[in-house]
């Protein structure tokens, strides 16, 4: 939300200048995360032509040299200030958070914003240098830095230029750069010593920071305590500028890129294409069945959750008898289908993965008005489910492999074969990225398959079907039949044709599903398979040693992210009773922050919930927590649209109905433990064994928690939310579900039924029969 933030931001920036004032002291403005480069220099440009504050000179900016743009920004701001007429300062450094913005663009197969070699800073950093002493009438110039070469050149150059030393000066960090500071002292040159202010814990991990960098094999001051000569300590910095990280660290599986909303190009185009589907509010969306969309007599209406009036789509829900027709149809097409080869079938998985990568945009705007799902969670959905096909197309192409056993005349082959007709039942929560992983695995496994989706989230599976008739699955093998669970679902869970039945949502109807499926039909020949996914209660641990800072952002976005509507979501928090207090404090605070509305606004951290059934319950569970512990925060909501305030409760019981029972909500329960052993305890005291969560830096309690912590998926020291296709398969145990992880190299067996083929191949002779090839 760049305009909300810079509203926000830019009034306490000028709360913030008018003390500096009163007090005459300058203020500087650092850069620490990319993502925020571009607003932050937007909004102190604007701010600071305003009349109040266009003639301060107390005023700077960080530049970094590791980034790539930082030429580009800082001509930017040397123009500006030729407009402004009044300098402001420039502090040059080299950057100190290559390793997180390296990271950060690996996990995200983002472009690399830093440069992947020192040797390219160094020289950007001349550069930069370069350019601002040439407009010392323009920027005050602040260099930066404990590299003898890179103060060397800035002197060097400013002298060439007959620079006045008023215009400029040096820095070094407190500690680090005295030797050096003193040198410059002597020559007569300004000098800036800098250090952290603060508490002690902060501080000591900003000094630990700093030696890290300062003692990196490619630093100058390690190099130089190494007696490495001074005529290469000297060097003029050598470089080609085109490596990146990406081209060092291949990932074993490709994800696809998520959009970077902090690039304002892709923030348009998805604001964009909300305002294109909202042109497209209240068609009628119908069952496909064997390559026809079919007229129904129910027609339901599928709303905004954030504006309950508001008509997204009219969903065509099939009867009984046509769910017997999609069957049969299926049927038909399964003997023809189960022939196709397999490259042929992952082709189309491909060719479904480009169009949902063209269909970005779109996708994600109909998520944001259908579900009430914020903007960027909407958009790490789509990149799932391209994973997804491309994925599951790999996998489907290793196992069709199959495993030679052979010996001495006789061939052992092992290989797999689709087990038929599959059934799956999707959820709302995840509308695009489940669905479809759950459809096209079973498709690519040679099953021809019968997409029901959740009533609320029939808009977006009509969107999965239309990419999938047109990346190229055949009439039959391919089916969407929305329908009514109670009816068409139960249907088609006991139809004896059905083989496979994939599910994820609640426990009631999965243990349901189960028993049903587990009845042999009149006509059956097989047994039915199962594949369920129901929920969680999870736990996030943090211990005494922990970065109160990251636990307290993880817990929050992992409890309140889609408003506590994922199976993944945290909603209990047990925490280590010295830091107990403090953790409580600083978690209300951070609640408080969060901005609570409709999904389709920009800056919407926690919209709706699905419906007002769903908001009924929750409350109901709200108001039970109340009778078993004490509210820590309760938020309000807007009165339009499903929506509900989140709520910490502290000093929960671990036996409490909110400590037990998945209440899917923005509810979070906290819990005090006097040992790690009982908080594990308390952890582990559910019925459930899905996702759990561990913020920790004492390596005794994160092996504890690797072997004792009963979870499907275990995350340590960041949330418990957002699993990776590939890098992080999905799924969990007890009653959180049975089958193998969603996304892992087991799941398509799931849809597989293997075989064995054993020859006998020594010399038998050679008996044609006429006729037969």
């Amino acid at each position: 939300d760049a305009k909300g933030s810079q509203e926000r931001v830019s009034g306490r920036i000028r709360t913030l200048l008018r003390r500096a004032k009163e007090l005459g002291v300058a203020v500087h403005f650092d850069m620490e995360q990319y993502s925020y480069k571009d607003l932050t220099i937007a909004i102190l440009k604007e701010l600071l032509m305003e009349e109040e504050f266009c003639n301060r000179t107390d005023i700077g900016v960080t530049i970094q040299a590791y980034l790539r743009d930082s030429g580009k920004d800082l001509q930017g701001i040397i123009d500006w200030a030729k407009l402004r007429g009044y300098p402001v300062t420039v502090r040059l450094v080299k950057g100190a958070y290559w390793d997180q913005e390296s990271i950060t663009a690996l996990q995200n197969d983002w472009p690399q914003p830093v440069f992947n070699d020192k040797p390219e800073t160094d020289a950007n950093f001349e550069q930069l240098t370069q350019m601002m002493l040439e407009n010392h009438q323009y920027i005050y110039s602040a260099i930066g830095s404990h590299n003898v070469r890179s103060q060397a050149r800035a002197i060097a150059i400013a002298e060439e230029l007959k620079v006045p030393q008023r215009c400029f000066e040096m820095q070094v960090l407190y500690g680090m750069g005295d030797q050096i500071a003193k040198a410059l002292v002597d020559k007569g040159y300004r000098i800036r010593v800098y250090c952290p202010y603060g508490d002690l814990l902060p501080g000591m991990a900003y000094l630990i920071r700093r030696l890290l960098e300062n003692t990196a094999n490619s630093s100058f001051l390690r190099q130089s305590s190494e007696n490495v000569p001074v005529e290469e300590l000297l060097a003029p910095p050598t470089t080609n500028g085109k490596t990146t990280i990406h081209d060092i660290v291949k990932p074993v599986f490709p994800n696809a890129a998520d959009s970077d909303y902090a690039d304002a190009a892709q923030r348009e185009q998805a604001f964009n294409a909300i305002a294109q589907a909202r042109l497209e509010l209240g068609k009628t969306y119908l069952p496909l069945i064997d390559g026809e969309y079919i007229q129904t007599e129910q027609i339901v209406d599928s709303v905004n959750p954030s504006n309950p009036k508001e008509v997204v789509g009219k969903i065509g829900l099939m009867s009984v008898e046509q769910a017997e027709q999609a069957i049969k149809a299926a049927k038909a097409a399964f003997p023809s289908w189960r022939k196709t080869p397999v490259t042929e079938r992952a082709g189309i998985l491909r060719k479904a993965a480009e169009l949902m990568e063209k269909r970005r945009h779109e996708l994600s705007a109909w998520m944001v008005l259908e579900v009430g799902k914020p903007l960027n969670q909407c958009n790490a959905e789509v990149s799932e489910a391209i994973d997804f096909c491309r994925y599951y197309a790999d996998e489907m192409e290793r196992l069709d492999q199959g495993y030679k056993y052979d010996v001495a005349g006789e061939t052992d082959r092992y290989y797999y074969q689709p087990r038929g007709i599959s059934l799956v039942i999707s959820p709302w929560n995840f509308p695009l990225a489940i669905p479809t992983g759950m459809t096209v695995s079973s498709l690519v496994t040679g099953n021809c398959t019968l997409l029901k989706p959740a009533e609320v989230s029939s808009v977006i599976a009509s969107k999965i079907a239309e990419i999938l008739v047109e990346a190229g699955f055949p009439k039959g093998v391919f089916q969407f039949v929305p329908g009514k669970g109670s009816t068409v679902g139960d249907f088609m869970v006991k139809h004896p044709d059905v083989n496979s039945i994939t599910f994820t949502g609640s426990q009631e109807v999965g243990c349901q599903i189960y028993a049903e499926a587990a009845i042999l039909r009149p006509g059956q020949k097989h047994l039915k398979r199962v594949i369920a996914e129901m929920g969680g209660k999870n736990a996030i641990i943090v211990d005494e040693s922990s970065d109160l800072d990251q636990a307290v952002a993880g817990v929050v976005y992992s409890a309140f992210g889609y408003s506590g509507q994922k199976c993944s979501a945290c909603s209990r928090v047990v925490v280590l009773a010295p830091i107990y207090d403090a953790f409580v404090n600083r978690l209300v605070e951070a609640t408080r922050s969060l901005n609570i509305g409709d999904a389709e606004k920009p800056s919407t951290q926690v919209g709706p919930v699905i419906d007002a059934k769903a908001q009924k319950r929750i409350k109901e569970y709200i108001e039970q927590g109340k009778q078993e512990a004490e509210v820590a925060i309760e938020m309000t909501a807007p009165d339009d649209g499903y929506f509900v305030g989140p709520v910490i409760f502290q000093d929960v019981s671990p036996t409490a109905t909110i400590a037990q029972e998945e209440i899917f909500g923005p509810v979070l329960a906290v819990m005090k433990a006097q040992s790690f052993s009982e908080a594990l305890e308390i952890a582990n005291g559910t019925n459930f064994a899905l996702t759990g969560g561990l913020y920790s830096r004492t390596p005794s309690h994160i092996e504890q928690a690797k072997a004792e912590f009963e979870v499907g998926n275990l995350y340590i020291n960041r949330g418990i939310t957002g699993a990776i296709v590939s890098r992080q398969p999905f799924g969990g145990f007890k009653l959180s579900g049975v089958g193998s992880k969603a996304g892992g190299p087991d799941y398509l067996l799931q849809f597989l039924e293997p075989r064995t083929i054993t020859e006998n191949v020594q010399r038998q002779g050679f008996a044609p029969i006429e006729g037969v090839q």
